[in-house]
Formats: C-alpha cells, sequence, structure tokens
C-alpha cells in the first residue's frame, strides 16, 4: 500500500513513517505539509491512500480531500486529526474521506485503518462513531420512520444491514452470505439511498429507529 503522508507538523509525519518502516506491506511514497503540495506529490507519484491532516496552511485538509475525490476517485483519504468535534467529521465524510481517526490512536490501529479503506470500506475510530451516532440521535427526527413503509427493505438487504452494523468488512458480507464484493456494494447504495442515510453511522440509526434487530 502506497502512502503518502499529508501534516503540517513533521513530528508527526516522522512518527508514522517509523510505523511503516518495519512492515513490508505499507510503504511511504511521500510527505507534504500543506494541500497543494500534496496534490503536486500525487500529480507525480503512485498513490493508494492519503493520510490527511485537517487544519494546515495555504490548502487544508478538507479542501485537498475535495479535490483528490474529484481528480483521483481510486486514491482513498484518511482523515488523521485531532479534532473529534461532530463538524470536523462531518465536513471529512462529506468531502469523500474513506474514514477518520484520531492522532492518538495505535499503530496497530492506524494500520488497521489504512488497510481497511484500501480496501474498499470506510473506517471510523471508536471515539469518531461515538460522536456521530451521539449527533445523529440529538438531531434525529421522523423522516427514516417513514421511509419503511414507503420503500421497505428485502430480507437479503437486512441481512447486509445486520452484517454492516456488526462491522464487517465488504469481503466478510460477501463470504458469509455467498455473493460478491460487487453486489455487496450495491446492496450497500440501495440500503443509503432506501434509508436516505449519508453513512454508515446513519444505517446504524436507521436500524435503532426502526427495531430491525433484536440486539440494538
Amino acid at each position: 500500500m502506497k502512502i503518502l503522508l499529508v501534516d503540517d507538523h513533521r513530528l508527526i509525519r516522522d512518527a508514522i513513517r517509523s510505523y511503516m518502516e518495519d512492515d513490508a506491506d505499507y510503504e511511504v511514497v511521500g510527505e507534504a505539509s500543506q494541500g497543494q503540495e500534496a496534490i503536486r506529490t500525487i500529480e507525480e507519484t503512485e498513490v493508494d491512500v492519503v493520510l490527511m491532516d485537517i487544519n494546515m496552511p495555504i490548502m487544508d485538509g478538507l479542501e485537498c480531500t475535495k479535490e483528490i475525490v474529484k481528480r483521483w476517485p481510486h486514491i482513498k483519504v484518511l482523515a488523521l486529526s485531532m479534532m473529534s468535534d461532530n463538524q470536523h467529521i462531518k465536513q471529512m465524510m462529506g468531502a469523500g474521506a474513506s474514514g477518520y481517526v484520531l492522532k492518538n490512536c495505535t499503530e496497530k490501529e492506524l494500520k488497521k485503518a489504512i488497510k481497511t479503506v484500501y480496501e474498499g470500506d470506510t473506517y471510523y475510530s471508536a471515539e469518531v462513531t461515538e460522536v456521530v451516532m451521539l449527533n445523529l440521535m440529538k438531531n434525529n427526527n421522523t423522516k427514516t420512520s417513514n421511509l419503511v413503509v414507503d420503500m421497505p427493505l428485502t430480507e437479503r438487504e437486512k441481512e447486509v444491514l445486520e452484517l454492516i452494523i456488526k462491522e464487517h468488512t465488504n469481503n466478510e458480507i460477501a463470504d458469509k452470505l455467498f455473493i460478491s464484493n460487487r453486489t455487496v456494494d450495491a446492496h450497500k447504495r440501495n440500503l443509503l439511498e432506501k434509508t436516505g442515510s449519508k453513512n454508515i453511522a446513519g444505517l446504524v440509526m436507521y436500524a435503532i429507529n426502526n427495531q430491525l434487530f433484536e440486539d440494538l
């Protein structure tokens, strides 16, 4: 996995690079201290995953993420920030980031997050998920409860949704249900559209609001 580090603090970049040096699965192919520098690097270097800070000079992580997702949709952006408030999380998710982890995460979690987004799934640290869920509960309305009548989920979609909630990856869902990864992606898109959700956290709230599963 070819990784680009984007952070205006050299100590952070050095620390992350040290995590990757002894692991053959991860290769840091470049570093940047702000968004414009990151864009120039991507134009010249093959990159799979971008570890993106948010608050940076000249071009911040939010604008840089939007540009990367627009120009290189195959590149995955993983937000790596000290910011754990809902506004920053929501903005990065809206910009197209595939995941969001906090800088106080462990080396093990960071590598897991990188691998997860590289494989096409989303990853949010436990703290981030909690913030999003609390905000969704606070701002909850009757929108999703009305949708279940108008656009009921199929049994297969419910099976996929239950596995998503249990944090299974696309590959794991495909194996358990004996379907292809492409079919899993199609079910996810349908679930988001039918429930009016914008992300996985929204799907969880939908399941809770509509009491779809006994263990929620």
